[in-house]
């Protein structure tokens, strides 16, 4: 069972991930955060979520990182929510007013990179299609800190029948749906999070979402998917 301070330890040790993408151990923690106990404390308090495989150790006497599992808690319980800025002004709605569906599946999806600086994407499961947009920009900003995982979006880009797949073989809820590092089940996406929606355009099924690091502001941006029609 997980006291109060666990949690508020994991907390911080995914927000200080997500914000510097660094490990932290428990002098730099108790330095930044006023938890009022010892350094001893922090450490076995570390030790148990780790046990807990919410947390691990890069390597030796370095501090820790969230796990997948430790990804997956923060963002189903622990994250606050942001306010819902997806077209949230009238002149925004009124450019997606197009007649044809497919265009409007893809002026979103622009949207939603251009809102995230994330990769978007739509599938159109019924014609096995799929379109990308920011591409572009989210390699510009990314490429040095994504290191070797970047070719894992060209291979993305290379085999879309397998993303294809992935989505339609899931086994969507209402709402929003996350897919975090290893959660999915194509290996070379595991350094990445897919975040998607499942909506209705024209009568037709359309699978919206982004497509980004580990380290995503995930509050914001489930909060855009979360948002679309």
């Amino acid at each position: 069972m997980l006291t109060q301070r666990n949690i508020e330890i994991l907390k911080i040790i995914v927000e200080e991930y997500l914000a510097t993408g660094e490990v932290i151990g428990s002098k730099l923690l108790l330095k930044k955060y006023d938890l009022g106990v010892s350094s001893a404390t922090v450490r076995n308090d570390m030790a148990k979520l780790e046990n807990l495989e919410l947390i691990y150790q890069p390597y030796h006497s370095a501090g820790r990182l969230p796990t997948t599992k430790g990804l997956r808690a923060f963002v189903d319980f622990l994250m606050k929510s942001t306010p819902n800025y997806f077209l949230e002004s009238e002149a925004e709605k009124s450019k997606m007013k197009v007649e044809n569906f497919y265009d409007l599946a893809n002026k979103i999806s622009f949207e939603l990179a251009r809102k995230t600086g994330e990769i978007a994407f739509f599938i159109i499961p019924e014609n096995n299609l799929i379109e990308y947009n920011g591409v572009g920009s989210f390699l510009d900003l990314n490429y040095k800190r994504l290191g070797d995982s970047i070719f894992s979006i060209v291979k993305m880009l290379e085999e879309k029948e397998n993303f294809i797949k992935f989505m339609k073989s899931q086994p969507f809820l209402t709402g929003i749906n996350v897919f975090i590092g290893e959660e999915n089940i194509i290996p070379f996406l595991k350094d990445y999070t897919i975040i998607v929606k499942n909506i209705k355009i024209g009568g037709k099924d359309v699978f919206l979402g982004i497509i980004g690091s580990l380290k995503m502001n995930y509050s914001f941006n489930i909060s855009a998917v979360d948002g679309i029609i």
